[in-house]
């Protein structure tokens, strides 16, 4: 990978991250996010791109995050690379693949079906309640 293309995906994580910190802090939430050092190129560090601190157990965030800022889009490489790196952790979370096309402001979130639903019932139950 070129410089020039690692800056741009550190670039990236580092705006979502702080985009996330942001609505942590917003909503009193005291849990921590970061841009995980070398987008865990290192075995020491989070496998993801995130790190995040103070998460409890039972946390929507508990996922693994894969930020991309491509003028070509390989989602299901994306996703099947998540997943292995997972399963050879032990970890077992699921994806989250927070996408972008260069100079773009638009990004995109792709996680799987099944969990997208599971996450609107659950959201949908806690209105109700």
């Amino acid at each position: 990978m070129g410089r020039r293309s690692k800056r741009k995906g550190s670039a990236n994580e580092l705006r979502f991250s702080k985009k996330l910190q942001e609505q942590f802090d917003k909503h009193g939430l005291k849990y921590r996010v970061r841009r995980t050092p070398r987008s865990g190129a290192i075995h020491e560090f989070e496998p993801a791109d995130l790190m995040f601190s103070g998460l409890p157990n039972d946390s929507v965030f508990k996922r693994h995050f894969e930020l991309k800022n491509s003028a070509s889009w390989s989602i299901e490489d994306w996703w099947a690379k998540a997943n292995i790196i997972e399963v050879e952790r032990g970890t077992n979370r699921e994806p989250t693949l927070i996408i972008r096309k260069p100079n773009s402001f638009q990004s995109y979130v792709v996680v799987d079906e099944d969990d997208y639903i599971k996450m609107l019932i659950e959201l949908e139950i806690l209105k109700h309640e």
